[in-house]
């Protein structure tokens, strides 16, 4: 008997560093198995991690010289602790075309991150990439508003075999990505679905608000198909609270800091914005009611308590959100992992960031229960179990 499972999971964090044999082997499946622009491969074999850079808390804002107006201008009880928990974040490298031909250069494009992050996951599960047959993608910023990415991932990986579709429930979406390719595989629609997320927050940060310490820049993939039946997918539930859909969005405004010059440009884009008060406030305080509120109702559909679960790993909107849902569910320290100081909310790469480096630094075995639970803008909330699988470990470990 079979059933749908991880069996490979990758993350592009900018800035990782790499070993010797790690480049060698990314850096020629870049070449021979993707159209990824030939100047990131060349920084990664250069600086031997992956492209792009750790921001710390000084480079971006403490040495600045509109420091000073930044601290005043935030809201009093955030004066005294600025960064709030937060130490770095990654950063994507400037795209190399837009620094040769454009006067206003732009970071990396989210499909090329996504194509990273897509690389190594299917590098790490080994088989052959004709043998995918969907791509699901979620970009938290897409390279246009239309199409989304979906495609163009597809066509950046040279999956000539594959579909390709975009879903997207927000900051929650790693997960609804892996209900709905287990979904797809255990109905025999689809065999090898790989799923790929990103969020390239310097595209739409304002480094002026309070929040922006909070956000970096990320992309995960990971691989679903058959594993055996002990082992892979065992159930979810969503919830969604469509009231609550204008707490936190994408609006165009300037930044908060900008002295307009009435013959110069005036900055505006599209900036993550808490528009609605009222409903960033519910967000907020009932942040631990919500979630707690799917994981129940995935205990009662599944019949699978929480204290049957070995793991958990969650979004990270704020330092002290992830802490704050482990405790609510009854998790100790060591069936947890956060990442939230080194990597800051990368938003739909939370959770599959932070079960990798569960993985990587030995935290979960074959057989592990994990229980998987978000939140996301919108607002969205899942809870999914999933029996970790020998080959999402192996494959983990192996690169």
């Amino acid at each position: 008997m079979k059933r749908a499972g991880l069996v490979s999971l990758a993350g592009y964090l900018p800035g990782t560093d790499l070993t010797s044999a790690q480049v060698q082997k990314l850096s020629k499946y870049l070449r021979e198995n993707t159209y990824l622009n030939e100047e990131y491969v060349t920084m990664l074999v250069e600086e031997q991690k992956l492209p792009g850079y750790i921001e710390t808390n000084y480079d971006g804002w403490i040495s600045k010289p509109w420091y000073e107006a930044w601290v005043n201008q935030l809201p009093e009880k955030k004066r005294s602790d600025p960064f709030q928990g937060a130490e770095e974040r990654r950063r994507v490298p400037l795209d190399p075309i837009s620094v040769k031909k454009s006067t206003h250069p732009h970071p990396m494009l989210p499909s090329d991150a996504e194509t990273i992050a897509g690389a190594m996951a299917l590098l790490k599960w080994g088989k052959p990439k004709e043998d995918i047959d969907l791509v699901l993608v979620h970009s938290q910023v897409q390279d246009r508003p239309l199409p989304s990415n979906a495609s163009l991932v597809q066509h950046k990986l040279q999956l000539t075999n594959a579909g390709a579709y975009s879903v997207d429930s927000c900051c929650s979406t790693f997960v609804t990505l892996v209900e709905i390719a287990s979904a797809l595989v255990n109905a025999g629609i689809k065999k090898n679905v790989l799923i790929v997320n990103s969020i390239l927050d310097s595209m739409i940060n304002d480094k002026s608000t309070y929040y922006s310490i909070c956000t970096g820049d990320a992309a995960c993939a990971a691989v679903v198909t058959a594993v055996d039946a002990e082992y892979g997918y065992e159930g979810s539930f969503s919830l969604s609270r469509g009231e609550l859909h204008d707490g936190i969005v994408f609006h165009r405004r300037s930044p908060m800091l900008h002295v307009e010059v009435s013959n110069q440009p005036s900055f505006a884009q599209e900036f993550v914005t808490f528009l609605n008060a009222e409903a960033c406030r519910t967000i907020g305080a009932k942040a631990t009611e919500y979630l707690s509120h799917v994981v129940d109702k995935l205990v009662e559909k599944t019949g699978i308590s929480v204290d049957k679960a070995d793991f958990l790993v969650t979004h990270q909107p704020v330092a002290w959100a992830p802490m704050a849902w482990r405790d609510s569910l009854g998790f100790k320290p060591e069936q947890h992992y956060s990442s939230y100081e080194k990597y800051g909310n990368i938003a739909t790469c939370s959770v599959p960031a932070n079960l990798l480096r569960a993985i990587e630094t030995g935290m979960l075995k074959p057989g592990a229960r994990i229980l998987m639970a978000s939140s996301g803008a919108g607002e969205n909330h899942i809870a999914l179990y999933e029996k970790a699988s020998p080959e999402l470990i192996d494959n983990v470990l192996s690169f």
